[in-house]
Parts: C-alpha cells; sequence; structure tokens
C-alpha cells in the first residue's frame, strides 16, 4: 500500500523550509524529502553543524539561515534526509530511494522547491581533474571546511564568482588571478536597470564589499575575458584566457569555473509542466502563477527553482504556495490567505528590485557560446561540440533528435551538465535564440537507481488501479 500525506515538498532549502513549516503550523501532514542529508539547501548548506569561524567567514547572510531551520525543525513536517526523488507525477505520486530502499508516497498536493544549479559552460580542458564549479568549492567549504590548496585560478562571471574569491581571500588562498568575462562599463541592456537597483543600495554594496576585498589583496583581477581554456596532462596545470590584447597565461592547480545560476527543472520537465523562457536569465522556468502554481492544481513551484531571485525571495515563495495550499484545503479563507500574503509580496517586490540590473549585467556575452570543435560538451558521453555541428550540418534541428544521434544527453546526468550549453550551441549554428532549439525531454528515473530497488517495490497499486510506473511515458 502506498503512503498518503497531506502535502509533499520536495527540497529543503530556503523555500521548501519555508513552505514546509508553514503548513506543518497549520495542521497539515507534510513530508519533506531532500537528497542532501542536512537541511538548509545550498545557501544554509550545513548552517546547524557549522562551528564559529564558519558563520563568521560566511557572514549574517548565512548564520540567518539558523531561524528558518528552527522554524522547521519545531513545526512538526516529517523529515527524511538522503531521499533522492527518482520520480514525481501531477497525480501526486512521488518515488524517492533512500538508504537502498525506493519507497512511493501519494500527496493531495506537490511543492517542488528544487533550488537552482550552476550554468555548465564548457570550455576547452573542463573535463580536466582540478576544474571545478565555484558553487561546489563553496559547498565543499561548508560542508567540510575544505579550502582549495595551490594556485587557483576563478574565471567566469556573476556574483558568486565574486563572492568566492572575495572568501578565498580571508582564507589566505593563493589566488593567481580571477578572470571575469563581465565588461569594464556595465552593458547598454544593464545601465537602465541601474536606478531601480539603487533602491537596494545595501544589496549593491555587498557587491562593492566583494571587489574591495579583492582589490586589497592585490589578485590580479581581469574583465572583459575570453577564450578561457585549461591546460594539462593528468590534471590542470595552466589556464589560458585573452583580456583585450593582452594574452594571458597562468600557472594554476585549480581552475574554479561560474557563469551564473540557473533553476534545477528536471522535475517540472518529467512531471510535463509548462516551460515558459526567461530571456533575462537566459534559461527555462516553469511556467505559474503568482502563487507559485504550475498548469497542474496541485503542482506547485517555489523558489530558485521557478527562477533565480535569491534566498529571501525563495522563503517568501515558499510561504506563498503554502499559504494557497491552505486555502485550496479550506485551512484559511481567501482574505485570509490574502491578508498573510500582503507582507510577503511586499517584501517579494523590495527583494526584486535589483534583479533585472544583475541578471542583465552578468547575462551571458555575445559569442560566449561559440565553442571549439574540439570541446568536450557531453560529459557522461563524450560527446564534442563538432559532433553536435555535424549532425546540425545535416540538417537535424531538434534538441532530441540529436540527442538520439549523438547520445549528447543521454548519461546519467540527464542533460544537466550539457543540456542547457546544447540548446545554446544548436541555437547559434542555426542564427536563432537557443529556446527555439526546444529542450530535452526528461524520462524516470531522474536520477540513477539500482534496478533492484524498483523490483523491490510494489507496482501493482497505482491511482488508477493499474501498474503506475510502466503505464507512464
Amino acid at each position: 500500500m502506498s503512503r498518503h500525506v497531506d502535502v509533499i515538498v520536495i527540497g529543503a532549502g530556503p523555500a521548501g523550509l519555508a513552505a514546509s513549516a508553514a503548513l506543518a503550523e497549520m495542521g497539515l501532514d507534510i513530508l519533506t524529502l531532500d537528497e542532501q542529508h542536512r537541511v538548509g539547501g545550498q545557501i544554509y548548506r550545513n548552517v546547524e553543524e557549522a562551528p564559529k569561524a564558519a558563520h563568521a567567514l560566511f557572514g549574517p547572510d548565512y548564520t540567518r539561515g539558523l531561524d528558518l531551520t528552527q522554524r522547521f525543525r519545531k513545526s512538526g513536517a516529517r523529515y527524511e534526509p538522503g531521499a533522492c526523488v527518482w520520480q514525481a507525477e501531477s497525480d501526486g505520486t512521488v518515488c524517492y530511494s533512500q538508504n537502498g530502499v525506493s519507497r512511493r508516497v501519494v500527496a493531495n498536493y506537490i511543492v517542488a522547491a528544487t533550488g537552482a544549479m550552476e550554468r555548465p559552460m564548457p570550455i576547452p580542458g573542463w573535463t580536466l581533474p582540478g576544474v571545478m564549479g565555484a558553487g561546489a568549492a563553496n559547498n565543499l567549504a561548508k560542508e567540510a571546511g575544505l579550502t582549495p590548496s595551490g594556485r587557483v585560478v576563478l574565471a567566469g562571471s556573476g556574483p558568486l564568482l565574486l563572492l568566492e574569491a572575495s572568501l578565498l581571500v580571508k582564507k589566505g588562498v593563493n589566488i593567481a588571478a580571477v578572470l571575469e568575462t563581465t565588461p569594464s562599463m556595465p552593458s547598454i541592456r544593464a545601465l537602465p536597470r541601474a536606478p531601480q537597483a539603487l533602491l537596494r543600495a545595501d544589496f549593491l554594496l555587498k557587491g562593492a564589499f566583494m571587489l574591495r576585498e579583492i582589490k586589497r589583496s592585490g589578485v590580479p583581477h581581469y574583465k572583459g575575458v575570453t577564450g578561457i581554456r585549461a591546460l594539462g596532462e593528468e590534471a590542470v596545470e595552466s589556464v589560458e584566457a585573452t583580456c583585450g590584447e593582452k594574452k594571458l597565461h597562468l600557472k594554476a592547480d585549480m581552475l574554479l569555473l561560474h557563469f551564473g545560476v540557473i533553476p534545477n527543472t528536471h522535475i517540472f520537465r518529467q512531471m510535463g509542466c509548462r516551460m515558459a523562457w526567461h530571456a533575462g536569465q537566459r534559461c527555462w522556468i516553469p511556467a505559474c502563477d503568482p502563487w507559485g502554481r504550475t498548469n497542474f492544481e496541485n503542482v506547485f513551484a517555489a523558489g530558485d527553482g521557478a527562477g533565480v531571485s535569491g534566498a529571501p525571495a525563495a522563503r517568501y515563495k515558499g510561504e506563498l504556495a503554502a499559504l494557497e495550499i491552505a486555502r485550496c484545503l479550506g485551512i484559511l479563507s481567501e482574505e485570509e490567505r490574502n491578508a498573510r500574503a500582503l507582507p510577503l509580496r511586499k517584501a517579494l517586490m523590495h527583494d526584486a528590485w535589483p534583479r533585472p540590473f544583475i541578471d542583465a549585467l552578468y547575462a551571458p556575452r555575445p559569442g560566449q557560446f561559440l565553442f571549439t570543435d574540439d570541446t568536450v560538451l557531453c560529459r557522461c558521453e563524450n560527446v564534442t561540440v563538432g559532433d553536435v555541428h555535424k549532425v546540425v550540418k545535416e540538417g537535424v534541428r531538434d534538441l532530441n533528435e540529436i540527442k538520439i544521434i549523438t547520445r549528447c544527453g543521454m548519461g546519467p546526468c540527464q542533460g544537466r551538465m550539457c543540456g542547457p550549453a546544447l540548446a545554446e550551441v544548436v541555437g547559434a549554428a542555426l542564427g536563432v535564440s537557443p529556446h527555439r532549439t526546444g529542450q530535452l525531454s526528461v524520462r524516470t528515473p531522474l536520477k540513477p537507481i539500482p534496478l533492484e530497488e524498483i523490483a523491490a517495490m510494489d507496482l501493482s497499486s497505482g491511482p488508477d488501479g493499474g501498474n503506475w510506473l510502466l503505464d507512464k511515458k
């Protein structure tokens, strides 16, 4: 028999914790599933167990997560850590793997708070050992207190790149250089949005302080960089790039890449949620109403998984989804829901003021996706950009056809590490926006699981009385 709950919340980051706590506080039976073994998501990773030194390093924005985790712990929501969701359906069915056992749960409502991921940006040599995401390095610092050793180069664009550089400066890491693809002067698209961003001067000051930290350290900081390459035999040994007329060649033991973050949308696409193209963030997001409801009445998207807007906004969106679910279940009237939502919407609007400027300032540069043919695009299946170009020249236009022919996106990650870049490569080759090329299809299971786990499950009692797993497309 399947276990049944009122609401399943997928993800225990800011949005998931806020939604879970709000719903549980209203007396609902809430199950919160999270792939990590501790609550907090990426921004508040390990916040409950982190030593004082970590809180001092990451600052008040990190420590602020303790209020949310404590509220969640007291709310009564049931929490399953280390739970990898590998299937979710719009009928409320969710399957997850935990400690080598797969289970099925059915809920009246699903809140998917899957967060964001670093935008994959293939460069020559990015598969070499020693090349990793700056966000991944940040996670390792929070989770295990690990710090890069040797000569470190940071390359890419976005606030997180500067944040990681400033944190490494504080830790005394040997930073060879920071290579920003962002131009020295804000783009024409960004400048008109600057006055609105100034309404959140406190937010902009954080960026100014990070830049000051980097400058004071004496670390070389280049802007408008192009042609980033990682070189080496068994591991990264050096990094090459171009800055204006200057050719850069930097010795490096580690290269940390970051080109912004995009929503983690695999679960929405697997459920068949309608997707919308976000031109500002150059990515797909689930199409939602102001409460986070998707085209399915019982499926909600909350937090950065529904569009990157940061931790505070994610919390507000999680609470808004909870309020609408409570109204649907008859716990709140429409008037009560609206009254509770009003301060959240005001806070959300205030928090969103700098976002258009940030999106425009750190938007991918023209030509950034014109990779060389020998660049590995799909790490799982070792498919190069040249392999894709060859198929496009033969007249293939659809991403899923290209996937079938080249196997790009067919690996264990199901296109997480190559899908966005594949769309950019095909779009650039055809001279169209990447959203015109479609999206890679996502199939069950969302994450690799042993077949023995599926074999051990009861597959006979689907919501429609049939074989719920095998009947799915």
